[in-house]
């Protein structure tokens, strides 16, 4: 059984958890692991967002997500399950970028949620051809679960 651990640190009420466990189910089967999945998720406001991008990556603003993939597949191997690792995301950011795009919440953080499973099974957007694989695995994740923009 997949399984998710959420712990909300913002201001933002948050209705979208069974859809997450969804696209997790979906990424799965999508990325072909044959063991459930585990993955912390949690929620910061905007200025926290801010100081962890700036810590992390070197940059001063709110991001919408960080992953964090934890790289010790071998070390776990005797699990039943694979642990993904972490990702941070800003319901604020969410919400303005949401407006931005036209695109509804649901499917806002639905979406930023894959892509951020999808860095944790490794992928990345650092080039074009990078970004078309990564963006045609979560696009697929999407479909299946029907959550249009």
């Amino acid at each position: 059984m997949n399984f998710i651990s959420f712990k909300n640190k913002s201001y933002h009420k948050f209705d979208y958890l069974s859809d997450f466990e969804n696209i997790l189910i979906e990424a799965q089967k999508e990325f072909k692991e044959p063991k459930n999945l585990n993955v912390d998720i949690l929620f910061v406001t905007a200025l926290e967002m801010k100081k962890l991008n700036n810590e992390y990556r070197g940059k001063n603003y709110t991001t919408d997500i960080l992953s964090f993939p934890l790289d010790a597949t071998k070390e776990l191997d005797f699990l039943d399950s694979v642990m993904l690792g972490q990702i941070i995301i800003s319901p604020w950011k969410i919400k303005k970028q949401a407006k931005e795009f036209g695109h509804s919440l649901k499917r806002e953080f639905c979406y930023i949620f894959a892509h951020g499973i999808a860095h944790l099974f490794g992928f990345d957007h650092q080039t074009e051809e990078e970004a078309e694989i990564m963006n045609n695995h979560v696009e697929n994740i999407m479909k299946r679960l029907n959550i249009g923009r």
